[in-house]
């Protein structure tokens, strides 16, 4: 969350972002939204906590903060269209009007198409912050218009180096060192695996912006820049393959698939991509 709250101090939000993991996603996206809102942000983006807008926000009575909920079993049509009134509305009292959904992954089909349209032309000092355990039941379309933040374990503060780390061996010539991280996370349980998988999607997405020339909008514009994967020659479509069998991957994690045959299968994909 701490590199987020940089973001926003440096001014570079994208308009849409889903969080995922189980780790208490609504506080992160208060977070967020005092941080995009605060009348006196502190060093690193940490919003005060005491302004009016922070007191606001706080106590969910802030004008231009709009929070979408599961009517039932699910996010419906109606909810959207009532959303696309409240977004014609200009900001009341923010410099950024918030719009947070709860279990995204429950949207409707037709909820999700008619969502898609706004995303697709997005306002301006507009953000959308969607929540949900899984990424599995969301359309690709919505994925896709989404920079997505994992949460669970605070991936991002601990565990990014081990990440990039994992990444360049892979993609590194000599097998033994892949063998040597497959028997590794063999042994560790679905939790862990997913969220190195995780992981590993927010490094390749990285790589995808860095060859985008795009570095305003990385993850981490630190340590990925200066490590040995952006010296690495695996091209732009290259690396979208590997974030199609990531995800791929990731889904399979939870399906009783061999852990074992799931890593080989998962790495050695990745590792033709350099060869």
């Amino acid at each position: 969350m701490s590199l987020l709250k940089q973001k926003v101090e440096k001014d570079h939000v994208v308009h849409a972002y889903l969080f995922l993991g189980s780790n208490d996603l609504r506080n992160h996206a208060t977070q967020l939204a005092m941080s995009l809102n605060c009348l006196d942000l502190k060093a690193g983006g940490e919003a005060c906590g005491v302004c009016a807008n922070c007191y606001k926000i706080s106590t969910d009575s802030h004008p231009d903060i709009y929070t979408l909920k599961p009517d039932g079993s699910s996010i419906k049509i109606k909810q959207i269209r009532d959303l696309q009134k409240h977004l014609s509305f200009k900001i009341y009292e923010g410099r950024y009007k918030i719009i947070i959904f709860e279990e995204a992954d429950k949207l409707t089909l037709q909820a999700a198409n008619s969502l898609l349209k706004t995303l697709e032309d997005p306002l301006p000092q507009t953000v959308f912050i969607l929540l949900a355990d899984s990424q599995r039941e969301m359309p690709d379309t919505i994925l896709s218009r989404c920079q997505k933040i994992y949460f669970g374990e605070e991936f991002y503060d601990r565990d990014y180096l081990e990440i990039i780390s994992i990444m360049e061996d892979v993609l590194n010539q000599d097998i033994e060192k892949t063998i040597l991280i497959i028997d590794k996370l063999e042994k560790e349980d679905k939790e862990n695996i997913k969220l190195k998988i995780n992981g590993l999607m927010v490094i390749v997405r990285d790589l995808i912006v860095l060859k985008s020339t795009q570095e305003n909008t990385l993850i981490n514009a630190t340590e990925l820049p200066n490590s040995n994967l952006n010296k690495i020659a695996v091209n732009y479509e290259q690396l979208v393959k590997i974030l199609e069998k990531l995800y791929t991957s990731l889904k399979n994690v939870d399906r009783n698939v061999n852990k074992r045959l799931l890593l080989e299968n998962l790495f050695f994909t990745i590792k033709k991509c350099n060869l």
